[in-house]
């Protein structure tokens, strides 16, 4: 009977390994291709740090993070007994519409665009008082 479940054990021990972290900012998704890159760690994801400079990936904002151990990744650490366990992120920037403040020095004012109303009600009450 053992030996009969050992291929779904194993089976649940390799699937049961991956996971997904994401993070989301609510801002709008740009239509271009997500930045994906593999992150090299080592020992079972003790050893290695992996730093991503988000203001050169996306300069108009970030819109969403993930990081999963993907099953090929987790594939790679089961194979090297979890010496090597790489981790894929991917990073998808945002338009940046959220971000169209218009500042003017001379007048003393930032100029809210139209697209965030919350935002533009807010100034001209400031402006009435």
């Amino acid at each position: 009977m053992i030996f009969k479940m050992s291929p779904l054990l194993a089976t649940l021990l390799l699937v049961g390994g991956c996971y997904r972290n994401t993070i989301e900012t609510g801002l709008p998704a740009a239509n271009a291709m997500p930045y994906q890159k593999t992150a090299q760690f080592f020992l079972w994801g003790l050893v290695g740090e992996e730093t991503f400079d988000l203001k050169q990936i996306c300069p108009t904002g970030v819109t969403r993070i993930e990081e999963e151990q993907s099953p090929v990744d987790c594939l790679f650490g089961c194979v090297t007994c979890g010496i090597y366990s790489p981790r894929t992120v991917t990073i998808t920037c945002s338009t940046g519409s959220a971000f169209l403040l218009q500042p003017e020095p001379d007048a003393g004012v930032t100029v809210v665009s139209a697209e965030n109303p919350q935002a533009s009600r807010e100034l001209a009450m400031l402006e009435a008082q």
